[in-house]
């Protein structure tokens, strides 16, 4: 950590260079849909939330961190990810977690599943790199092609994208601090 942040504890908050604000947001951001999860008895909560969570903590300010780009990518990679494991004759076969075997089939759907999405992502102009982690669970059958699990990870994505902009919103300085390169933030 960068000792001159931990020298300037006079800082607000919610200023970009205050040492506590992106541990305790990317934290927040990545709780909430749990716990919203373990209060509808749903499985919001899935491991490329984690990515996206820290990403909107660290850099507000970056266009990946928008609730456009975090929304569409993540869904171009679930419709990706279900596209690829349909075409490559997977639905049905357990994640290679569950086999402990990682399969030719598996891997050709990953190649396929993060070239379209990726494609998506750059027709779209919506990149959000933790949103090939979404690509990669559904190839690699963590997550299933089935409406109960593309609903969660629906559902998991709209609830961090809308936290995740609500405080990245509170972080993003006002435009008359910000130097002229940077005023072009959504």
């Amino acid at each position: 950590m960068n000792r001159d942040r931990l020298r300037h504890p006079h800082l607000p908050a919610n200023h970009p260079s205050h040492p506590y604000w992106s541990p305790i947001v990317a934290a927040l951001v990545t709780v909430v849909p749990g716990v919203l999860g373990l209060a509808m008895g749903q499985i919001w909560l899935f491991p490329s939330l984690g990515p996206t969570a820290v990403m909107q903590a660290h850099l507000p300010e970056h266009r990946a961190s928008r609730f456009y780009n975090v929304v569409v990518a993540h869904l171009a990679g679930l419709a990706s990810g279900v596209f690829a494991v349909w075409v490559c004759g997977l639905a049905v076969v357990p994640s290679v977690f569950q086999m402990r075997i990682l399969s030719w089939q598996r891997v050709a759907a990953a190649g396929l599943a993060i070239a379209i999405a990726v494609t998506i992502e750059l027709i779209l102009d919506a990149q959000h790199p933790p949103a090939g982690s979404t690509t990669l669970l559904v190839a690699f059958g963590s997550l299933r092609p089935t409406l109960h699990d593309v609903s969660d990870v629906v559902v998991g994505v709209l609830i961090v994208a809308f936290v995740g902009e609500a405080v990245r919103r509170i972080r993003i300085p006002p435009f008359d601090q910000l130097p002229a390169s940077e005023t072009a933030v959504d």
